[in-house]
């Protein structure tokens, strides 16, 4: 049997709040408030849809929800052609690569940012962030994931050492 300590851990492991967490079970904010406090005696059939919930998003693994074979840029193209590939495909940011290696990622900020330049005589590694992406196992859960989008916009996942695919913040929202 799951006790309500139980179930309020496994909300914030999966990286939800109690407002996500009621949307998706069809209550209100306080009424998982109120039954995470014991001042609630639920319906069974909504602490059997929290759990459910819970669980489906615990289980379901990067490889399930990533995009496969992702889009990529060279780190030696010009700027402008990753601005008309993030347009093309409505992205908010595309993986650099140096020849095979992943060495980050160029986002619409960063496109921002050097809009005073002229994007024809940049080099995309020259307005890329310098800050790392997180690289994932593909076997990894969704629960372990969720906690790195609130610092980086997209996650890279591999399979022995090959990316197979992106997380981006689009991606977990279509769990909901």
């Amino acid at each position: 049997m799951i006790t309500l300590d139980e179930l309020s851990r496994m909300r914030r492991e999966v990286g939800m709040t109690q407002a996500d967490l009621a949307i998706e079970v069809g209550v209100s904010q306080s009424y998982i408030a109120r039954l995470e406090r014991g001042s609630l005696d639920p319906k069974l059939s909504v602490v059997t849809k929290i759990v459910e919930t819970l669980t489906h998003r615990q289980s379901k693994t990067c490889a399930e929800i990533m995009t496969q074979n992702p889009v990529t840029v060279d780190a030696r193209d010009q700027a402008s052609s990753a601005v008309r590939v993030m347009q093309k495909h409505s992205f908010s940011q595309v993986p650099v690569l140096r020849g095979t290696q992943l060495i980050g990622l160029v986002t619409e900020r960063d496109i921002i940012r050097n809009l005073q330049h002229n994007m024809n005589q940049l080099s995309v590694q020259a307005i890329m962030s310098p800050e790392g992406v997180p690289i994932i196992d593909e076997t990894t859960t969704i629960d372990i994931i969720t906690p790195l989008f609130h610092t980086y916009q997209a996650i890279l996942i591999h399979n022995q050492g090959r990316i197979r695919g992106i997380i981006t913040r689009s991606d977990l929202l279509k769990l909901t």
